[in-house]
């Protein structure tokens, strides 16, 4: 469709594509030419003019949605939004609006909850559609059915739940529905109390439904918003736990999703009752109601943190150990949105955080100083310049609980992608925590290391050979047997078994990011006596073993014999006393020393 081409030339070629498109084995490469024709512009002439076929392209393309090839909806939904976002509501190009409706309708359908990239692929382009025109009787007739449906999702979330608030979002601020009939249709989707519900069902049902319901809060007029505000804050007062836990959770959540969003702060006196709400909150004898108080107090501090940040340290220095994991859960929260980028600047207010987090590093309850690792890692994303140094000088420290937590929080830190650059000078210092005597310190050293390699293998490279390596050799085999008395019996104990397996998990990990860190010839005694160890340790082996088969058969062939009597002695167990599920792990157990045998004997045979 070059700019020397006459109109009836293109015309011609455009009614050959059209052709193409609705032959179905030219289907895909017609749907990819058109995406490339409707945002392609020819010098001093603007846009390709695609009015003689576009009305019949929308169609086909609807129609396809109906097919049961997820390949061909997910190529026309694509299309379809390119050619919609090509146009504006001042230049159609040639489409006629009125089209909308019937691919409205056909994008309803694909909006379920068995798919939810389809799903999301079809949010998006109803979504186009919307800020080309809302007076289609078919927003509210099917589009606004399905995008209900999809709220109470239990499974719902990222791409799928980010494109549904949009929408919900644009059916408000362009009026499409009225935002008090919206409200209510969500709120009727809030689950009933069944007590037979899977669990965590309709816990993420009711974080779902409240996201949907603070995004159209948030996008609507200040009058509605504080309306809704004060039903919230009236529903909270009045609430009776032991009848309504869902709807409690429900104003609870959405609170502080509001809160994430806009200042609550700024009407008076709304700050301070969901302050004393949130915190009474922490009594309730349900599980589900503290954690979502815990979450809305996080969040809400996100827009105000003026006023609630302050109330959430000094409470965490007055409280029990129980009411400390909420508050630092809700600290999480609240620097986990400014890792997402909601809210302002925190630097000014890391330095309040910080010994309130130093405070509780070698807290007695594991989940609190989980949680201090979490929030400290979290931190490190966000200012590495300086949380990094805190670390490391927290990392000297003679207490083993600190230096469990220090591990733990740069683990997190790498695993929430922080700056690389900043964090590789620290790392030999943390590293050092791998000769620690103590085996706690010892596994979140080594997981630390795991997750280096997992998500950044640079920040550990250059000390593989000095620091890693010789260490992992060793912990590999580390055992730490311990008898415990239970009275008529005995029973013994490995207490080193979650660093041998975190030991094998990372020589697996490096098979796959970094082999060239790996000394076969020193590793093969290691893994041939973890093919003799416990049952979980040994699985672990077991794919090792068939990994380096394929990538060093010479090696693993001159040990083959090493392998063979600890192989041996697992497919001999006798399993006849074993029931249930403990003999179909029993099985599995010998499937997989078979499945090496087999893959060993390939390799030996091909050597000969």
């Amino acid at each position: 469709l070059h700019e020397s081409l006459d109109q009836t030339s293109k015309e011609r070629l455009l009614s050959l594509v059209l052709l193409r498109l609705k032959n179905e084995t030219t289907r895909v490469p017609a749907i990819k030419t058109i995406s490339v024709i409707a945002v392609q512009e020819i010098p001093g002439s603007g846009r390709i003019d695609m009015s003689p076929i576009i009305t019949d392209v929308m169609t086909e393309l609807s129609s396809l949605l109906r097919q049961s090839s997820r390949g061909a909806k997910q190529s026309a939904l694509q299309c379809l939004e390119t050619i919609i976002r090509s146009r504006s509501k001042e230049n159609t190009g040639g489409l006629d609006v009125s089209i909308f409706g019937l691919v409205l309708r056909e994008l309803s359908a694909n909006i379920v909850d068995s798919d939810h990239h389809i799903s999301h692929l079809s949010l998006q382009a109803s979504l186009a559609i919307l800020d080309m025109s809302t007076s289609c009787a078919e927003i509210k007739e099917c589009l606004l059915p399905a995008v209900l449906d999809m709220a109470k999702s239990s499974l719902l979330q990222e791409k799928a739940l980010d494109s549904l608030l949009a929408v919900l979002e644009k059916l408000v601020v362009t009026n499409a529905v009225s935002f008090q009939d919206l409200l209510t249709a969500l709120g009727s989707r809030l689950p009933d109390q069944d007590m037979n519900a899977p669990a965590g069902t309709s816990k993420h049902s009711i974080a779902n439904l409240a996201k949907c319901i603070a995004a159209i809060t948030a996008a609507t007029t200040d009058t509605d918003r504080n309306g809704v505000m004060t039903d919230l804050l009236q529903s909270l007062k009045s609430a009776d736990n032991a009848k309504g836990t869902h709807k409690s959770q429900l104003a609870l959540r959405v609170a502080g999703d509001l809160g994430r969003v806009i200042n609550l702060s700024t009407t008076p006196g709304v700050s301070e009752q969901l302050q004393d709400i949130y915190l009474a909150s922490f009594e309730s004898p349900y599980e589900d109601i503290k954690n979502a108080a815990a979450y809305g107090l996080g969040r809400s501090c996100v827009g105000s943190m003026s006023a609630f940040l302050p109330k959430i340290l000094s409470a965490l220095e007055d409280n029990d150990e129980k009411k400390q994991y909420l508050l630092l859960s809700a600290l999480r929260e609240l620097i986990y949105c400014h890792q997402q980028g909601f809210g302002g600047d925190i630097t000014p207010s890391v330095e309040e955080i910080l010994p309130h987090l130093k405070n509780h590093l070698a807290d007695k309850e594991e989940g609190v100083r989980t949680m201090v690792a979490d929030c400290m890692g979290c931190l490190a994303c966000l200012k590495p310049d300086v949380i990094f140094p805190q670390l490391m000088s927290l990392a000297s420290e003679n207490c083993n609980l600190t230096l469990t937590t220090v591990a733990t929080s740069v683990k997190y830190a790498i695993a929430g992608k922080c700056d690389a650059e900043k964090a590789l000078p620290f790392m030999p210092t943390f590293l050092k925590l791998l000769n620690e005597e103590d085996i706690s310190v010892k596994n979140a050293a080594l997981l630390l290391v795991y997750s280096a390699i997992h998500h950044n293998p640079e920040l550990v490279l250059g000390s593989m050979e000095d620091q890693i390596i010789p260490s992992l050799n060793k912990l590999a085999q580390l055992k730490n047997v311990r008898t415990i008395d239970l009275g008529p019996f005995k029973e013994k104990v490995d207490d080193a078994l979650p660093v041998r397996k975190a030991a094998l998990s990372i020589f697996s990990t490096c098979l796959e990011k970094c082999p060239s860190t790996i000394n076969v010839p020193e590793f093969i005694p290691i893994i041939a006596k973890a093919l003799g160890d416990v049952e979980d340790v040994q699985l672990q082996a077991h794919q090792i073993v068939i990994v380096m088969c394929s990538r060093y058969p010479n090696e693993i062939a001159a040990a083959v014999e090493t392998f063979v009597d600890p192989l041996r002695k697992t497919m001999e167990k006798k399993v006849a006393s074993k029931k249930g599920t403990a003999l179909e792990r029993a099985n599995e157990w010998i499937k997989s020393a078979a499945r090496v045998m087999i893959v060993l004997s390939r390799v030996t045979d091909a050597m000969k």
